[in-house]
């Protein structure tokens, strides 16, 4: 009986130490974004901005991941497996990562390890250091936006809104400008991809007004 109560308390009292680190970790995660939020409410002083911001949707496959994300997008947000893949290989073209590149990876022997053994607090605490690296992680689309300027990086419509894809591609967006992983697309192939769309529009610009005229 003794040794009943023992091994119950002692699990209990496992459960409880997981329970705390996960509260723990995620409270740490919590507090960079509420710094975040303070930053795009205007109570702490903006980032430095850089002087040049590349303009995601200038970049090849942007507007056309757009217009297909307002057509095809399920009311819960869900993503076509077609669609999903589309992404991934913009993705991929763009930053050379894919999204689950930027994601932590789990052992596999994880489940399998006791709750309050030694190697799985510290697979926790790689878990919760790789996740402070992307400040986009937690963030809205506004504050993900935010975040990304100060990175030089416009994740902004025509309008001023942020972009459909961004929840889609900040965490690759994030890695490839802080350097964790991946790269971001060579400015030269950025300009001239925008100097041929603005070319593009004046052309349809004018073709317009003679058929109108």
């Amino acid at each position: 009986m003794t040794i009943r109560i023992f091994l119950f308390c002692s699990r209990r009292f496992a459960r409880n130490i997981q329970r705390y680190r996960f509260f723990a970790g995620f409270a740490r995660m919590k507090k960079r974004h509420a710094e975040w939020l303070n930053l795009t409410a205007g109570n702490l002083p903006a980032p430095s901005c850089p002087a040049f911001r590349m303009r995601i949707l200038d970049l090849p496959g942007f507007e056309a991941i757009e217009r297909k994300l307002l057509l095809y997008t399920s009311v819960r947000s869900e993503l076509s497996p077609a669609l999903a893949l589309e992404v991934d290989d913009l993705s991929a073209k763009t930053f050379g990562i894919v999204r689950n590149d930027t994601l932590f990876s789990w052992p596999s022997h994880y489940d399998d390890l006791h709750q309050a053994s030694p190697e799985r607090w510290r697979i926790d605490d790689e878990f919760y250091e790789h996740e402070e690296k992307y400040e986009t992680g937690e963030a809205t689309d506004d504050e993900a936006v935010a975040i990304l300027a100060g990175l030089g990086l416009d994740f902004n419509d025509n309008r001023g809104l942020p972009l459909r894809c961004t929840k889609l591609f900040c965490r690759q967006a994030e890695a490839a400008a802080k350097r964790i992983i991946g790269a971001l697309p060579d400015q030269a192939t950025v300009n001239l991809e925008a100097w041929g769309n603005a070319l593009a529009q004046a052309a349809q610009l004018h073709i317009n007004k003679k058929r109108s005229g």
